[in-house]
């Protein structure tokens, strides 16, 4: 994949990028809103493949669950304050029927939304609001027997991969943008606010699709009986096209993604007039859509929405680290890591570098209480752990590194 400074220096040598002025609310002036970047934009490729795969031609199975490698799927921390309480029963008065309401109008993307990378004057990426979280918490995973974290981490991950598939389109739109030479987005996102509904509903079916397809595909501490149907009955109360989510697994992805192209497609000049590009031209569109194995997040950038403020709900119930960016490492640590093979020296650099890009769930990192309030664990390869405390301004420090049995852990 190309990276989206990449992709705009082309973009804007055929006209195809949107300029307008900065979107205030996406960076913070207004009051009760804050927006924490959880992953910046990626600056070059990455050389390595390391998304999970799910299987996208199989219905759920028993609970609508997957296994699979998930060892790179990103997920974030999320810590849940004591405020939790009177945040929930805030979203469950009139705050709550404001979002319920907006949910009903506006589907998934009321709790979350994708500004994209055709538009300059904004932050792009996909934007994760913490009052759609808890909406979600309150409203659709409240009768999980599971503890607040976990719901946290359900919703976040049921609104990243909405958003997700959005990037995905987003990027085969200007892949065929490049190739002919021609905008296609903008003119078609155009046409959409001007129908109605005002957005494009095969794109929110998809969207909705890929989101149900990819919560069956979740590291085992999120493998939570119940889930599956309770994010499914939500989709159904959404508008048209989001509430269709649940018919892409039977009537088939490739149809459906054509008929997605299609969209962006007839709204081009040059596109619209080749029949090659049609459906029954042979030009292979879902190929162009990168959802397999799965959507690589470490290609859009991700930020957390603070948003509670302004209807007046605890702000500080519930905080989120996506990466830990600064890592020094304490003289005990580098007197440990001195003393072993080679390969794991190396393993430790690779964990670093990754820590600092994103938290990928293979790496296991959890807290650890026995060494302290703000010491956590991390994977460093298969028999081998490090232990970390967060100093607080995304500073941390590597404390100690060896077995699992000698870092405490059987």
């Amino acid at each position: 994949m190309k990276t989206a400074s990449l992709i705009r220096q082309g973009l804007r040598e055929i006209d195809a990028l949107l300029e307008v002025p900065p979107e205030g609310a996406y960076q913070g002036p207004e009051p009760g809103v804050k927006v924490q970047t959880l992953l910046p934009e990626m600056e070059q490729a990455a050389s390595e493949q390391t998304c999970a795969p799910v299987n996208w031609d199989e219905e759920d199975g028993p609970d609508g669950e997957e296994s699979g490698d998930l060892s790179s799927d990103f997920d974030p921390v999320f810590e849940i304050g004591p405020e939790v309480e009177e945040a929930m029963e805030a979203l469950g008065g009139s705050a709550g029927e404001e979002i319920k309401r907006s949910v009903e109008l506006h589907g998934i993307d009321a709790l979350g939304w994708y500004s994209s990378f055709h538009v300059t004057g904004a932050q792009w990426g996909v934007y994760v609001s913490a009052l759609g979280i808890g909406h979600l918490i309150n409203h659709v995973f409240n009768r999980l027997d599971v503890e607040w974290e976990t719901k946290a981490h359900l919703a976040f991950h049921a609104i990243l991969n909405h958003e997700l598939f959005h990037f995905a389109t987003d990027y085969a739109v200007a892949q065929a943008e490049l190739a002919f030479e021609e905008p296609w987005w903008i003119p078609a996102k155009a046409a959409f606010r001007s129908g109605v509904p005002n957005y494009c509903t095969q794109e929110e079916k998809l969207a909705n699709g890929y989101m149900l397809k990819a919560f069956r595909s979740m590291k085992p501490a999120l493998r939570v009986r119940g889930k599956q149907e309770a994010l499914k009955r939500c989709t159904l109360q959404m508008p048209e096209g989001y509430r269709d989510g649940v018919l892409v697994g039977r009537e088939g992805w490739d149809g459906n993604l054509t008929r997605l192209a299609e969209c962006y497609r007839q709204h081009s000049v040059r596109g619209a007039a080749n029949d090659h590009l049609s459906p029954k031209g042979g030009w292979d569109w879902p190929q162009q859509f990168l959802i397999t194995p799965r959507i690589d997040w470490r290609y859009c950038p991700i930020h957390l929405v603070h948003d509670g403020g302004r209807l007046g709900i605890p702000g500080n119930w519930i905080s989120c680290f996506g990466r830990l960016e600064m890592i020094r490492e304490s003289d005990h640590f580098v007197r440990r890591l001195a003393k072993m093979a080679a390969p794991i020296q190396k393993a430790w650099v690779r964990t670093r570098e990754k820590l600092g890009n994103g938290l990928p769930s293979g790496a296991d990192f959890k807290p650890w209480p026995k060494d302290g309030a703000n010491v956590w664990s991390v994977r460093v390869n298969k028999g081998v752990r490090a232990h970390l405390a967060c100093e607080g301004e995304g500073k941390w420090i590597a404390l100690s590194i060896g077995s699992h049995k000698e870092m405490g852990h059987g």
